[in-house]
């Protein structure tokens, strides 16, 4: 199991995260700017910083995480399949689920332990709200995480293909030089 995890948890993994908080940070300075220098509503400076999150998310998954990676052709189709299933699965699904644990034992006595090192001043219902949003953006970054390096971006036939290298190149620039070899007895 170990060994497992930590195939799925790699360099490629951290190099991800990295990414993709730079990615996030990027696209919410931009919303914010956008909404209260621009006076655009929230909801379209929301729509404006998920579609570039995800836009520039490919972009660097393509070409930065899983660089040397042939695409399927349905790759827009498999890209948005994940992103979506990911948001599902994340915010839909555990968002309520952890909406309901965490105003219930046992997850209140967590919540109430971490706010008491973490935030001491602040609202108890909006520091469970901020620990419900925490958990489920965790969970949605894995699961995105699994579904762009096993589902978009997994290593197709031709990928395998070009990397094999034939053991004995024939061609003249890497033919043996006869001068050097040994003669046999």
């Amino acid at each position: 199991m170990k060994a497992k995890l930590s195939k799925i948890f790699d360099r490629t993994f951290l190099l991800y995260l990295l990414l993709g908080l730079l990615n996030y940070g990027a696209c919410n300075a931009i919303m914010l700017v956008v909404r209260f220098t621009l006076h655009v509503p929230q909801t379209y400076s929301l729509i404006l910083e998920f579609t570039l999150q995800t836009m520039i998310s490919f972009l660097l998954n393509r070409y930065v995480t899983f660089k040397g990676i042939q695409i399927s052709k349905w790759w827009p189709l498999m890209f948005f399949v994940s992103v979506g299933a990911s948001y599902l699965i994340a915010k839909v699904f555990l968002l309520k689920l952890f909406e309901i644990l965490i105003v219930r034992n046992p997850l209140v006595q967590i919540a109430n332990w971490l706010q008491s090192i973490f935030a001491k001043n602040a609202d108890p219902d909006k520091f469970r709200e901020s620990m419900v949003m925490l958990a489920t953006t965790m969970i949605y970054c894995i699961v995105n995480y699994i579904g762009q390096r096993y589902y978009v971006f997994r290593p197709r036939k031709q990928d395998k293909e070009c990397l094999k290298q034939p053991a004995d190149r024939t061609d003249a620039e890497f033919a043996p030089d006869p001068s050097s070899a040994q003669e046999s007895t």
